[in-house]
Parts: C-alpha cells; structure tokens; sequence
C-alpha cells in the first residue's frame, strides 16, 4: 500500500510538472511570437514611412542592409558610392531592428543639428544605439535629454572659457616636449620610421590628466594603471561593435569581453571618484580657512576642469553631484583624448605628403618664433598660424576623427524635399559624407588647405565642414581640441622634418594607407612616418 501510494505521489508529481512545464513553454511560444509580430509590424510601417529616402539595394525585404556596414577602408568607399549616387540622403534597414536615414548633405544635415536640444536624444558617435552606455553612466553631457542636458551644458561650459584655455596652452608645450625628447632619443638610437598613434595617443592623454585632474602620471615614460584601463576601454567598445550578439548587454557582460571591460571600468570610476571626492573637501576645507590673501592666491591659481565644474553652480545655487561630475570628467577625458590624438596623427600625416604645404607651415612658425629664448607656443600665438591652421582644417576635412553621429528623435523632423524623419529613425550624419560631397568641395579626395582660405569660406555651405558636430549639442571641447592642435602641430614641424614611413608588417610606405573607421578615425597597422630632427639653431629665419 505504501509502494502504491509513492508511486500514485510520483505520477501526480510528473504529471503536475509536465502541466507547469507545458504552461511555460506555451507562454513562452506566445511571447516570441507576439515580439516576432510587433517587430514586423514595426518594421513595416518604418519602410513605409520612409519610402520618401532613396534606397540602396537590399539582400531582402527582412534582412535589409545587414552586413554591409563595414569598419574598414571599403567601408568608407561605399560611403564615398552612395554620395556619389544619392547626392544627400538615403535609408538603411539592418534587418527589422535598426532602422537609419543616412545624410551628407549640408541642407539635409542642418535641420537635424540645429534642432533644439529639447527635441531630441543623442547618441553615441558609433553606428548603433546606446553604445553610449560602453563609457560608464547614461547621464553624460553626450547623451543627456531635455532640460538635464540644458542644465548641464550651463555647468560645464565655464570649464571651457577663454580664459581657462589660456592656462592649458603651458601644458599643451610641455606634453609635447616630453614626446619630442622621446623622439630624439628613439632617432638618436636609429628608430626614425615611428607608429604615430602609440606615441600621440599617450601624450593627449598626458595633456587630459593634467588639464583635468592636474594629476601628473607621467604615462608617456611609463606604464599607468589609469591609462592602461582607458585605452582598454578604448579596444574593447570597438571590439564590442564588431559582434551583433555583444549590442546586447545581458549578453555581453557573460562574456569574457564584458567582465574585462568591467574590470577597466571600475579602475577608471575609481581614480575619478577619489579624485573628486579629495578635491571637494580640499574646497571645502580652504574656504573655511582661507584669508584675502589666500583668495588672492587662489585666483591666480590654474584651476582645472574638475574645480571649474565643482564651484560652479546654477541659478539655484545648485551645482552638479559627485556622481555627475565622474561622469562627465570621464567623458572629457574619453571623448577627449582619442579625437584630438586622431586629428593630430592625420595631420603630421597629410603634412608628410605633401612637402610644400609642410615647409610653408613650418616658416610660418620659425617666424613666428624668431627673437625668442624659447621655444613655446603662447596663446596670443594661436591666432597668428593661418596657413597651419588651414591645414589642420583640412585635414579634419579629409581625415575627420569621428566618421559621423548618430541621433534619435522624439519627434518627426522634416528635411528638404517633402521629406520626412519619422520619430525613433536613428539619423546617421555621415560627418565623412559631407565633408567628401563632390557636389560640395572641389576635389573631396585632394588635401588642398586652399579650401579653407578665408576669401573662399564666403562661398562654403553652412554645415559643410562639421568635424565638431554643431548646433546646440555640438562638440564643447573644440576650443580646447583646436588650441592643443595648433600647438602640437607648430612644435613638431620646429623641432622635426617629417616624411611618410614604411609599415613594418607590411613592408611598403604608408604614403598611402588604409582607413581604419572604428570609434575614432585610425589606420590599419598604424600610421608610420619617418622623423628627421632639425637642426634647432636659427640664423635669420633659415634652419642651419
């Protein structure tokens, strides 16, 4: 009796699991199934809506553009086509998940950049949404909404006053020196064909840690566990784009890929929490201590980034909580160093290229420099280089740092045409579209500094050359980009004489290189360039 009552107690058992087991999976079949209709229906009305945008030929209605969009050289060559071809605009579907108006075109891009700030959310620079998310908070200045952004656009912006680039242009002359003094010692040990990137990237970040933390890491000399994470950081979100299943985070962070990024993520929110904290307590301690004099001293003190936006406050009297100011120092330094490091490259490369254009900067900084002691470059300097300047322009024309940006809307936006920008397209304004739009700029695809000459700007199209983005949500830092620029640029071509390199894995020059567009514009196995240090004695305005 009691070997049958066991056994009546197993088959109820099963039977009531099976019954348990049977309900789950029917709901689960039910719920995939209505995601699966959702989506398509989704899908269908985006095609409908945006049948007014040309579109490019797909593998099929379902599956759309998915794979075509590449991170390479070719990549770039098919956007180069599809200028070419659509003149302005046109729409991509990535299967029925991403649904995206590509724009090149300064009529078409203007609207969407010069949209209130209220009217839409952005999002990171890379293809697909909320990658923002890789950079540690979603309450970044980069991707705040509303009246959050408003507020802290007020906040932030005093830390990118005149006045307070001023102070960074020594910083901005001494980062380059170390780099420069590592470059002899390389030369002078018979390693003159170099990989820019490596070198470049350490000094910016260099330049960031002192003009943000005043924190001196001494990471161009040796190894830094703050910078290490950084530019792990760096790798992992371009690798982390490269793989579909990663767009995911419940995903990605069970992958090794996403334990590692989370490893980097806690050292860098670390470092600027202590940061922060320390700082705010040194304010709070000095104001309660301090004298006139001290004031006075105070005043006259270098302040960086992390004490601007920590005194600063709102018309509340209110200013930004801890939490937020890690938040947006880390994006200074992420959105920061990488770009400007990335513009300077480019720039010492085109230059190498072409060596007339290179000599005439390079005069024009010897004149510059001529009757002094040192050699620095101050502030008032900055005005004075229009011909280098040209040429930086023209090479974040050519070479733009950040291919494009990408934003959603939460209302429709209209363009030009009759045509319409349903909300929740993702626009993707192709930055390197428009600045190589021959119905545009004469010869896109020639280095020509000529294009920027100011009795040619009078007849440039507004929105033409948008390597900062623009409108309200445009890039705050590129006064503090375009100074260190000039700066790096002007001190390189003093000091040495540069000619395109050869890649070692390769075997050939890279006067001619391949592409590599992935978070920042890079090359394929680096950029190499030969380095020939001059001769620093000056007679008249001629090198020895």
């Amino acid at each position: 009796m009691t070997l049958l009552h066991s056994v009546l107690s197993l088959v109820l058992s099963w039977t009531g699991l099976c019954s348990v087991l049977y309900i789950f999976s029917t709901g689960l079949v039910a719920v995939v199934a209505l995601w699966t209709v959702r989506l398509l229906l989704r899908h269908t009305w985006y095609s409908h809506r945006l049948s007014c945008f040309s579109k490019p030929q797909t593998r099929s209605w379902l599956l759309g553009h998915l794979g075509k969009m590449q991170s390479t050289e070719e990549g770039l060559q098919q956007v180069d086509d599809l200028v070419q071809t659509y003149k302005h605009s046109c729409c991509w579907f990535l299967g029925p998940f991403y649904h995206l108006v590509r724009l090149f075109h300064p009529d078409y891009v203007k609207p969407l950049l010069m949209a209130p700030g209220r009217v839409k959310h952005q999002q990171s620079v890379c293809i697909i949404p909320h990658f923002q998310s890789l950079w540690c908070l979603l309450t970044f200045l980069l991707i705040s909404n509303g009246e959050v952004w408003s507020r802290k656009r007020r906040l932030l912006t005093p830390a990118f006053h005149f006045d307070i680039l001023k102070s960074y242009i020594a910083v901005f002359n001494s980062s380059s020196k170390i780099m420069h003094d590592k470059w002899c010692r390389l030369v002078a040990e018979g390693k003159t064909n170099l990989e820019m990137f490596d070198h470049v990237s350490l000094m910016t970040l260099d330049s960031l840690l002192k003009c943000a933390f005043s924190y001196d890491s001494n990471c161009q000399e040796s190894p830094s566990e703050y910078v290490s994470a950084i530019v792990e950081l760096s790798d992992l979100a371009t690798r982390r784009r490269e793989n579909i299943l990663h767009h995911w985070d419940w995903i990605y962070w069970k992958t090794q890929q996403g334990k590692r990024f989370k490893q980097a993520l806690n050292t860098v929110h670390r470092f600027t929490r202590d940061v922060v904290q320390k700082r705010r307590t040194f304010l709070s301690q000095q104001r309660e201590t301090e004298t006139q004099l001290d004031v006075a001293l105070t005043a006259r003190r270098r302040k960086d980034f992390v004490d601007i936006i920590l005194l600063t406050k709102d018309e509340d009297g209110k200013g930004l909580t801890d939490e937020e100011i890690q938040a947006e120092a880390n994006t200074f330094m992420f959105a920061g160093h990488d770009t400007t490091a990335s513009a300077i490259c480019w720039t010492l490369y085109n230059l190498a290229r072409h060596e007339d254009y290179q000599e005439k900067c390079r005069q024009e900084v010897m004149d510059l420099m001529e009757g002094r002691d040192g050699q620095e470059i101050e502030w008032e300097d900055l005005s004075n280089l229009p011909f280098t300047t040209m040429c930086i322009k023209e090479s974040l024309r050519l070479h733009s740092p950040v291919p494009g940006v990408t934003r959603k809307y939460t209302q429709d936006m209209v363009l030009p045409g009759n045509r319409t920008v349903p909300a929740g397209t993702i626009c993707l304004v192709s930055i390197y579209g428009t600045h190589h739009n021959p119905t545009v700029w004469t010869n896109p695809h020639e280095f020509d500094p000529l294009h920027f000459d100011p009795s040619n700007k009078k007849s440039q199209a507004s929105h033409a050359f948008i390597p900062f983005s623009s409108g309200p949500r445009n890039c705050i830092g590129q006064k503090f980009a375009m100074a260190e620029l000039r700066v790096v640029v002007a001190l390189t071509l003093l000091r040495f004489r540069l000619t395109p390199g050869v890649n070692p894995e390769l075997g050939s020059s890279s006067g001619r290189v391949r592409r590599l567009p992935q978070i920042v514009l890079r090359a394929e196995g680096g950029l190499w360039l030969q380095l020939e240090p001059l001769n620093r004695i000056l007679t008249g305005k001629k090198l020895l």
